[in-house]
């Protein structure tokens, strides 16, 4: 082998070990965390103090993996969590592995698995809000088509079954699917609260706490619900408010960060080339080049989460 597969051989495996490493450190960060709250809260005695330790440090990491199963289910991700964790720690080696290399020194590593991470929870977060506001917008429309037919005489469940089958989302669909199966077994409220697993809503609580009270009040049902629906009309529109500006703001961002790529070349052009010489042939030139990539891609997170309103 010539140096050059050497030295690739070698990051990937300091990028992979090191990703473990750090994701085993967090495990343990986690892990003391948790049992140095547990010593604040209980006043027991030393031995049994100490079996309570031991027991929920084993526990730990079985919690871990519920707590990953659980941000899996508002993705909309049915695998397990095993592999979920081995694609993370893939993905993340992958990008240090690329920094990596593209400063041709092990240091980028360090700055790239970071930046793995965050693009990570990025698209992570970024499916489950998507999530979010599809399941929103259906059941606005899904609550309107009950009310009406409810004032038509129809019943609650047979109304509520239509509705939903009417709609256009399949996800809607599907995550309702799992609300009838459930609601004849282990009852309608808690039903209803086993949805909240599959996405984190406050208009399907709304709608919850509403079909709670409407059953309780024993006046027309159709009356309560038909409030709720003003409710979730209002609140859809302000989120379609919302976005707007939203988009605006991060449209802005993107304006900018485009003129800085512009300059970048538009000056180089003018110097000969000088400048893309400096920067990926100098020793020092590519990690200022990722200092300033890093720098304007923080702006835009910084951006959009001063211009994100989270209703």
């Amino acid at each position: 082998m010539n140096q050059l597969t050497i030295e690739f051989t070698l990051l990937a495996i300091v990028s992979i070990s090191g990703t473990f490493l750090l994701f085993g450190l967090f495990l343990e960060y986690t892990k003391e965390k948790h049992i140095s709250r547990i010593k604040n809260m209980i006043s027991q005695s030393s031995s049994e103090e100490v079996d309570l330790l031991r027991v929920k440090k084993r526990v730990q990491t079985i919690s871990l993996i519920a707590k990953i199963e659980a941000i899996m289910l508002l993705a909309g991700l049915n695998l397990s969590a095993y592999y979920f964790i081995v694609t993370f720690v893939l993905f993340t080696t992958f990008i240090g592995f690329l920094f990596a290399l593209f400063v041709q020194h092990w240091t980028g590593y360090l700055i790239g698995v970071p930046f793995g991470i965050l693009i990570f929870y990025m698209i992570f977060n970024s499916r489950i809000v998507s999530r979010k506001k599809e399941f929103n917008r259906a059941f606005a429309i899904a609550i309107s088509v009950l009310v009406k037919m409810m004032k038509t005489g129809v019943g609650f469940e047979q109304a509520m079954s239509r509705s939903i089958a009417v709609s256009n989302s399949h996800m809607f669909k599907v995550i309702f699917e799992s609300f009838f199966k459930e609601k004849n077994t282990i009852g309608e409220e808690e039903a209803f609260k086993n949805l909240t697993k599959y996405v984190d809503s406050k208009e399907l609580r709304i709608f919850a706490l509403a079909v709670k009270i409407g059953r309780a009040s024993g006046g027309r049902f159709s009356n309560t619900l038909e409030k709720v629906e003003q409710t979730l009309i209002f609140r859809r529109r302000m989120q379609e408010k919302v976005d707007v500006v939203t988009r605006e703001g991060s449209f802005g961002s993107y304006v900018v960060a485009g003129i800085a790529v512009f300059l970048y070349f538009a000056l180089d052009g003018n110097f000969d080339g000088k400048l893309n010489h400096y920067y990926m042939n100098s020793e020092y030139g590519r990690f200022q080049l990722v200092g300033i990539f890093l720098w304007i891609f923080l702006g835009l997170i910084a951006n959009k989460m001063l211009t994100r309103i989270k209703q």
